[in-house]
């Protein structure tokens, strides 16, 4: 059954020179999750808009490492913004989210991650998984302790190794990729993640249909097959720069 409180919380903005997205997953006590959640989507956004990338235009894009900078500041700037709401509010304390967040611009995404929400990437129809969950059973996936089946049938998959708002300093993984006219990037909670197969995702997103109407799909496919967890989507696609 889908919990009657939603820990999940979406951001997504789109400017001129660069765009953004923004996806977390809170945990903890009554009703903490959500607002760790929520909390850290709003700090990353507003951090955001308070960096370097504020001046950028299109005739004067952020350069890259700047982006690399401003996206693991303000996920650092989001851990401190949860850990004080914390230590002020008994019913919080012990609160944390995941959280994926995704910048795009000059034709590349650049994506900081912490926990078990996943960000994919799918071009011309295959589906490739662009983040690493950092959890134990990952882990003991990555040194080979554990079969890809094994894992999938241990129940372990959500012991969450870092995670927004749990240590004095956050550790985000950050990648760059480069996009293409006609890509698509999901990013998502594990609520829809540990129902749907990576084939099922990717059927779906080939299907002709509007951005809504795919993220409208995926989300009653996984409810479909029991949609225990809150199941958040945001969908992207990437279009062919405009012709001079």
């Amino acid at each position: 059954m889908v919990r009657t409180n939603n820990e999940d919380a979406v951001h997504v903005e789109v400017a001129p020179a660069w765009s953004v997205a923004v996806l977390a997953d809170g945990m903890g006590g009554y009703r903490a999750g959500e607002v760790a959640s929520a909390l850290a989507v709003q700090s990353i956004a507003q951090s955001l808009q308070r960096s370097a990338l504020k001046s950028a235009t299109p005739a004067r894009p952020p350069r890259m490492a700047a982006v690399h900078r401003a996206l693991e500041h303000c996920v650092q700037a989001a851990n401190t913004a949860v850990r004080a709401h914390a230590s002020h509010h008994a019913e919080c304390q012990g609160m944390g989210t995941t959280v994926v967040a995704a910048v795009f611009t000059q034709g590349r995404l650049v994506l900081a991650h912490l926990g078990d929400s996943r960000a994919y990437l799918w071009r011309r129809g295959t589906l490739a998984q662009l983040t690493s969950d950092h959890s134990w059973l990952q882990e003991q996936l990555d040194t080979g302790q554990i079969s890809a089946d094994a894992a999938a049938q241990s129940g372990l998959g959500h012991l969450i190794t870092r995670a927004l708002g749990v240590s004095d300093s956050a550790q985000p993984t950050l990648r760059e990729e480069p996009l293409e006219a006609g890509d698509r990037i999901l990013l998502c909670s594990d609520g829809l993640s540990d129902l749907l197969s990576a084939g099922e995702i990717a059927a779906l997103l080939a299907m002709p249909e509007p951005l809504a109407r795919q993220v409208e799909q995926l989300i009653a496919r996984a409810n479909a097959l029991g949609g225990h967890d809150n199941i958040s989507v945001i969908l992207a696609s990437v279009e062919a720069a405009p012709a001079d």
